[in-house]
């Protein structure tokens, strides 16, 4: 059985933390705003990376809106380009949010390779999903 040297193991662990830092630095920053509509319904647009790194800014920033608005929520996901186990875990709990303030919570426009994770794990049932008409034309706030 091979043994290594105790500098070995710390090469290795160093380019492991390298490499993790490296990856953290290339990661697309998520990008937070809302509107709302004129039928009321606040609608959260999610831009960039939706995982471990960003997760609790994202419940944070989606529960104040709830807290701020009786109407329905829609977080819409078409601009977001990557999500991990806790971005899946931060729409979970920013939809349980919405239910224990009794506001509709939906997402929209979410990529087919998150469907298909959402379809894995089973949570395609948890959500409602929708399909928002010209998010662009309304200005954010």
């Amino acid at each position: 059985m091979p043994t290594y040297s105790d500098s070995a193991e710390a090469t290795t662990a160093e380019d492991i933390v390298m490499a993790v830092q490296g990856d953290l630095e290339r990661t697309t920053p998520l990008a937070l705003s809302h509107r709302i509509r004129p039928t009321g319904e606040a609608v959260v647009k999610l831009t960039g990376d939706l995982d471990i790194a960003t997760a609790e800014l994202a419940v944070s920033y989606v529960t104040d809106v709830i807290r701020r608005h009786r109407e329905p929520l829609t977080v819409d996901l078409s601009a977001l380009d990557f999500c991990d186990a806790k971005g899946l875990a931060a729409l979970v709990r920013m939809a349980g949010f919405a239910e224990q303030k009794d506001r509709p919570f939906r997402l929209a426009s979410p990529s087919s390779a998150l469907i298909k994770i959402m379809r894995i794990t089973g949570l395609d049932r948890r959500f409602s999903f929708s399909q928002i008409p010209a998010l662009h034309a309304l200005p954010p706030r």
